[in-house]
């Protein structure tokens, strides 16, 4: 700013620089003045930067390590390259900053405005990012595991093949963010909001996306084995061909979701609401869909080899072609499915038992109307 009153001109900044080298030592530069100044390789390292203008500075390779910069000013200064590491830079003014490559493995930017900041490939591992605003970030490559983003805001950040392995994203707006490749085995996601995000063959595995809002959300071909899913909303979302494997989804929300060819193998289900889900060709072997609400789901295909339906709402379910080996039914609701005969050839009766079906679907699923009424409860009679 042009009245603002700097503590140390330019000249007697890089004077400072300068003994402080000499006399080894870190520099003392709260509130200087170092617009424009080429610092490129310099080091810094240690060095009490508070408050300072480097607005426009070019810091190409500088050590700026455990460098104390909190409030200074960083925009537009050229930091690629540049070590941050342990910096303390809560504060700091980086619009426009180009960070690309830097190092800032455990630097603290708590509540840090990243706005638009070029951070593609940096070093972020262990860093705090608690409340930070990351808005069209580009972090593409960047190494976040470990890192501390709870609250963050990456709102349309470009996120691909980025390493959240074990990282807090717990709270964080990740809404339109583009995730595709991106690592984020047993990161916390608890809470999250991620409406319209893209994570195409992401690696999920053992994440935790308890209570998070996913809708509209593509997560086709990504890994989602024993993560913890509940009371998820996934409306509208797609996961075609993910692997949910061991998944825990309890109560999640999935109403019109594309689950086609999708593996959900020993994965609970139980008390989701599954409303018109596309589950064409989808794997359900032996997972627990007790209570689940499949209300208008397409079944076609599927493999429901010792799948629990035991309580669950399947009024005008589809299960054409589907393979029922050892599924259970106790209790479920059957009304108006569309199904064949050779379906449910090969499920025990017992597993029909209290079961609620209308007598046309009875009819067609060719089974004896005694038999029925010894076992189930008909409807329409």
């Amino acid at each position: 700013m042009a009245d603002r009153v700097y503590a140390l001109t330019k000249d007697e900044a890089i004077w400072e620089l300068r003994k402080a080298e000499y006399d080894q030592r870190v520099p003392m530069l709260d509130l200087a003045d170092l617009r424009s100044t080429n610092l490129g390789g310099t080091d810094l390292s240690g060095g009490n930067v508070r408050e300072a203008d480097l607005s426009d500075a070019d810091l190409t390779g500088a050590y700026l390590c455990g460098a104390y910069l909190r409030k200074a000013n960083l925009s537009g200064a050229n930091l690629s390259g540049a070590n941050l590491s342990k910096a303390i830079m809560i504060g700091v003014n980086l619009v426009g900053a180009n960070l690309r490559g830097a190092n800032l493995r455990s630097t603290d930017l708590r509540g840090t405005d990243l706005g638009g900041v070029n951070l593609n490939g940096a070093n972020l591992k262990k860093a705090y990012l608690i409340e930070a605003n990351l808005i069209g970030v580009d972090l593409s490559r960047a190494d976040l595991s470990r890192a501390d983003l709870s609250g963050a805001n990456l709102t349309n950040a470009k996120l691909s093949f980025v390493d959240f392995d074990e990282a807090n994203l717990s709270r964080a707006v990740l809404n339109e963010a583009d995730l595709s490749g991106a690592n984020l085995y047993e990161a916390n996601l608890s809470g999250v909001v991620a409406k319209k995000a893209y994570f195409y063959r992401a690696n999920m595995n053992k994440v935790n996306l308890s209570l998070a809002n996913l809708s509209e959300t593509s997560l086709d071909e990504v890994y989602l084995c024993e993560a913890n899913l509940r009371s998820i909303n996934l409306v509208n979302a797609s996961l075609q061909s993910a692997n949910l494997s061991r998944a825990i989804l309890s109560q999640a929300y999935l109403f019109n979701a594309s689950l086609s060819e999708t593996d959900f193998t020993k994965a609970d289900l139980s008390n989701a609401t599954l409303i018109g889900a596309d589950l064409s060709g989808a794997d359900l072997s032996r997972a627990n869909l007790t209570s689940a609400n499949l209300s208008n789901a397409n079944l076609n295909g599927a493999y429901l080899q010792n799948t629990n339906f035991a309580g669950a709402k399947l009024q005008g379910a589809q299960f054409y072609d589907a393979v029922l080996t050892g599924a259970s039914f106790s209790g479920a609701d059957l009304q108006g499915i569309h199904a064949q005969a050779t379906n449910f050839a090969e499920v025990d009766i017992a597993s029909l038992s209290t079961v609620i079906i209308d007598v046309p679907t009875a009819h067609l699923l060719g089974i004896p109307a005694m038999t029925v009424a010894s076992v189930a409860k008909i409807t329409g009679v």
